[in-house]
């Protein structure tokens, strides 16, 4: 698939990105919104002004029960949260990552707020472990590794 920014650039799905499912139309509308002004890499929010979708990632108390499993493809524990439901959600975040010959390869795109990276991610910061020790994906909703659970915080 290829897809074209504001500022004109091409955008390529590669083999392994995470697009979610179903994403390809609004993908395409939210490209058509960012100008890249150069940027080597991108994690973009784009906000419709209507629902699109409902986000798996949602906010935590302490009264939530948590589990902690490894996704496919992914290098590290993500965090997830017990018996909640997807939020109806009017953002989309797209990341993207400029290639030596200037076009842009999508990483990912999914319904839902700007999320910090993860704190396994090479890409974390400061406050990655703050935005993930208060939000969760929800269980059931992400494909996990079988095996991989635990309720030990690895981070």
């Amino acid at each position: 698939m290829e897809w074209t920014l504001k500022s004109g650039e091409f955008v390529v799905d590669r083999f392994n990105s995470h697009l979610h499912t179903g994403l390809e139309g609004l993908l395409k509308e939210a490209l058509g919104k960012i100008e890249s002004e150069g940027r080597p890499f991108m994690v973009e929010e784009v906000n419709f002004g209507r629902v699109v979708g409902e986000t798996v990632c949602v906010e935590t108390s302490d009264l939530d029960q948590i589990v902690f499993a490894q996704r496919p493809s992914r290098f590290g524990i993500s965090r997830f949260v017990m018996n909640r439901q997807p939020a109806p959600c009017s953002a989309l975040v797209v990341i993207l990552k400029r290639a030596e010959e200037g076009f842009y390869i999508l990483i990912s795109a999914f319904v839902g707020r700007k999320p910090e990276p993860e704190p396994w991610d090479r890409n974390a910061t400061e406050r990655s472990v703050e935005f993930w020790s208060g939000h969760a994906l929800i269980w059931g909703q992400e494909p996990v590794i079988q095996g991989s659970e635990t309720t030990v915080c690895p981070w």
